[in-house]
């Protein structure tokens, strides 16, 4: 066969061979399984849920509630950039990092989409106060034309007026004349 052999625990040893006698405890399993456990909940990262004042923009508040702070970065890859951190980061807690150029990009963006909202609104209300312009001035057109029909009937009535009066001069002329 191979190199381990296995055989049944005779009747007077305990299951498992956790005996008084043995070396192996109970107590010895349930520490190393603790330590199986503990290992493997150091190797699995913690995710803590963002926040969104964190997630977004400039950092306005740490997950520990304090006021982050800017420092400057001395690692080799990031000699001197610009980072929000947490005053309390060294108490092994859950603390906020962002980078502060991420940060200004995040802003910017978020001006550049608010600056766009504001053109649009200001389009959609020029073009409701182009609209209103327009409807105005169809009105105002229409109430000129009404007054120069109105105009040029009493022009005309005037001049009707007037011809009536020469007419009846005249005949009263050629009366006076014949007379």
């Amino acid at each position: 066969m191979g190199r381990y052999s296995y055989s049944q625990p005779s009747e007077d040893e305990t299951l498992f061979g956790n005996n008084d006698d043995s070396d192996y405890s109970e107590t010895e399993d349930l520490i190393r399984r603790d330590q199986a456990e503990l290992s493997l909940e150091r190797c699995s990262p913690v995710h803590y849920p963002p926040q969104p004042e964190v997630e977004f923009g400039f950092p306005q508040v740490c997950y520990c509630g304090a006021q982050p702070v800017l420092a400057t970065s001395n690692t080799r890859n990031d000699q001197g950039r610009r980072y929000y951190t947490c005053a309390n980061k060294d108490d092994s807690d859950c603390h906020i990092f962002k980078w502060w150029d991420d940060a200004v990009m995040d802003e910017m963006r978020a001006r550049d989409v608010h600056v766009f909202q504001l053109a649009e609104k200001v389009e959609s209300l020029t073009l409701l106060a182009d609209y209103d312009t327009e409807e105005k001035l169809r009105k105002l057109e229409k109430i000129v034309g009404d007054m120069a029909k109105e105009k040029s009937c009493m022009i005309k009535g005037f001049e009707c007026f007037v011809i009536g009066i020469v007419v009846l001069v005249v005949v009263i002329g050629m009366v006076v004349m014949l007379v």
